[in-house]
């Protein structure tokens, strides 16, 4: 279908710097490229001896997906040549019937549980692999896959449904309805509609699979999701504890089908649903889910929060909804993401990703392989595509950092964009315009929501029009070596949260990590300041006087903010004289805020949410 806004196509990127640029070399660098990693992803088919409950068959999906867009951003001929490598194996692991797992022939029924979501990275990085890289064994492995998943899986007799507890299906019973995606993708590819028409029989089939289980812990029919998108059903309505990842799936499935055969209604449920989990369901980081589950966003102060896992397919559903629409409040999100949730998660070296980063509390610290790591090296692989695209036939910026990128707008010969900026840190930007000759268009540029009052000039002319949350359009005709300025505020905001209080500045979340605030000390498992310890003062007439910008430490993304704050003392709980002395005492004392971006470098006791003054 058409859309409205088209983002960045790897090949036009040129280059990307910046704390993204960084983190984005660095998952390349020492991630992607470990051939020891990878070979242990494409073992696991080639030797297929699984036959328990798992999940490692999606990595060597995530990897594909992750490396053919990471190889082609930086132009790595080698990264690109163990892609292509490592699809020949793949295909050469394929089984007569299409079968292309990692489950031992004597467990398969067809298959085993979680191995439709295992099927669906395979299928996602094949299709990658052929839409980037014109790999024509990608798509016809893909092919043969989805034509074993469409014969098992669907509402002929004998067939196996997408739902309930049956073979193939994980996370409580719901993960079959995520496979439409591929199927889908595949199916537009090869140009066989049987594809699509399955998958829209299998949509208008849930209602009824469900209705057989109507005591199942999850359950989640195309109704339930229709009437959530309406707002009279609640996310925990759909299925409790409904687990975040695969709804986000399945949503891009519905996505998809709109994108196949242009029915409003499959559009309109994605749009509605993302707008609710967006107005709900997201914390002030842009992540979301505790226990790969979705929490209200007022649940912050938990352990096993904010997974990696659906905060790459949030950044996909928010790039699908930006494309459908063109508004800036979805650029905004994957902004709010990729300044945050992003960074805190991945090691700031690129070797893993934390699995959970709470708001407060310590990131679980990455095994040597899982379904997280897998899930941040593909935001990092696709995050340079998020910069910049093509709005309504003009160029558009989309994201601030460091950047050069070639767009084609209005389909005339390429203009050169090229961004020099520190932000986050500051928000000053300028953009050089770079055409090959002179050429009318227009370029657009996304005014942040936060950023009101921001300013605009063109070879020091002023800009009238800069709207916060908008897009700033500028349309005349543009010579090599224009140069656009843009100003954008970046304010501190203080959020309130009951009791709690969290701090911002533009897209930054900010919070202090407490083995650096204080002497160590065990307790309860925790070390350092406890947050229902700390009280920040923060009187609005006076926050010149409070929140005071500091350059970061070399490393980190800054500036840092000096808060003024008090701990507040604990009555003595132990029976020695000398371990009550180690409670925190009732003092004043400053405390140094950095942004939650900087998890990944730091790895401490980390938290966003403090309590008020006399709360």
């Amino acid at each position: 279908m058409e859309t409205i806004l088209s983002t960045l196509p790897p090949r036009d990127l040129c280059a990307v710097g910046g704390f993204l640029g960084q983190r984005f070399e660095a998952n390349r660098t020492c991630r992607l490229k470990d051939k020891l990693l990878s070979e242990q992803f494409i073992r696991l088919h080639e030797q297929k001896h699984y036959d328990d409950w798992f999940w490692m068959g999606e990595q060597i999906g995530k990897w594909l997906d992750a490396a053919a867009y990471s190889a082609l951003l930086a132009r790595d001929d080698d990264l690109l040549a163990r892609v292509h490598e490592l699809i020949d194996r793949l295909a050469a692991a394929q089984e007569p019937d299409g079968y292309l797992g990692i489950t031992a022939h004597y467990h398969r029924n067809p298959v085993r549980g979680m191995e439709l979501y295992e099927m669906y990275y395979v299928l996602l990085g094949l299709v990658v692999c052929y839409d980037l890289l014109g790999n024509k064994t990608a798509l016809h492995t893909a092919d043969r896959l989805a034509a074993f998943i469409t014969q098992r899986w669907g509402d002929k007799p004998g067939q196996f449904p997408l739902v309930g507890p049956f073979p193939g299906n994980g996370h409580d019973g719901g993960e079959g309805t995520l496979i439409l995606e591929p199927i889908v993708l595949v199916g537009q590819r090869t140009g066989n509609a049987a594809y699509i028409a399955w998958a829209e029989a299998s949509v208008a089939n849930w209602d009824e699979w469900w209705a057989q289980y109507p005591t199942a812990n999850h359950s989640c029919g195309y109704t339930a999701m229709k009437e959530f998108a309406a707002g009279t059903k609640d996310v925990y309505d759909l299925r409790r504890n409904m687990h975040a990842h695969t709804y986000h799936m399945t949503l891009l499935g519905i996505a998809a089908l709109y994108n196949a055969t242009g029915k409003p209604e499959y559009r309109d449920v994605v749009l509605a649903s993302v707008d609710r989990l967006a107005e709900e369901w997201i914390f002030l980081t842009g992540g979301m889910s505790s226990t790969e589950r979705y929490v209200p966003r007022r649940y912050y102060n938990a352990r096993n929060q904010i997974e990696v896992c659906p905060q790459h397919t949030w950044i996909l559903l928010l790039d699908q909804c930006l494309q459908w629409t063109g508004e800036a409040r979805y650029a905004a999100e994957i902004e709010r993401d990729l300044f945050n949730h992003f960074l805190a998660a991945q090691l700031a070296d690129g070797s893993n990703w934390s699995y959970f980063t709470p708001l407060n509390g310590h990131a679980v610290e990455p095994s040597s392989a899982n379904c997280c790591n897998a899930a941040g090296h593909r935001i990092a692989g696709r995050m340079p595509t998020y910069l910049y695209g093509l709005r309504n036939n003009g160029a558009a910026v989309l994201m601030y950092t460091t950047s050069e990128a070639l767009l084609r707008p209005h389909g005339q010969p390429p203009v050169r964009l090229a961004q020099e900026t520190t932000f986050p840190s500051d928000g000053h930007v300028t953009i050089r315009v770079d055409p090959e000759q002179s050429v009318a268009f227009a370029l657009h540029l996304r005014i942040p929501p936060y950023a009101e009052g921001a300013t605009a000039q063109v070879n020091n002319e002023p800009i009238l029009g800069a709207t916060a949350g908008d897009f700033l359009v500028i349309e005349r005709t543009w010579a090599p070596g224009d140069r656009v300025t843009l100003s954008l505020p970046l304010p501190i905001h203080v959020h309130s949260a009951g009791p709690t209080l969290a701090v911002s500045r533009g897209p930054l979340v900010y919070g202090y990590f407490q083995d650096a605030q204080a002497d160590p000390m065990i307790f309860e498992e925790r070390r350092g300041l406890y947050p229902e310890d700390v009280a920040v003062f923060l009187p609005a007439d006076q926050m010149d006087q409070v929140l005071i910008e500091e350059p970061a430490t070399d490393g980190l993304l800054g500036p840092a903010l000096r808060v003024r704050a008090v701990t507040q003392g604990r009555d003595p709980i132990f029976a020695q004289p000398t371990a009550n002395a180690a409670l925190p005492q009732a003092e004043e004392q400053i405390v140094v805020l950095l942004p939650f971006a900087n998890q990944g470098a730091v790895r401490g006791e980390y938290c966003v949410f403090m309590r008020r003054a006399n709360a």
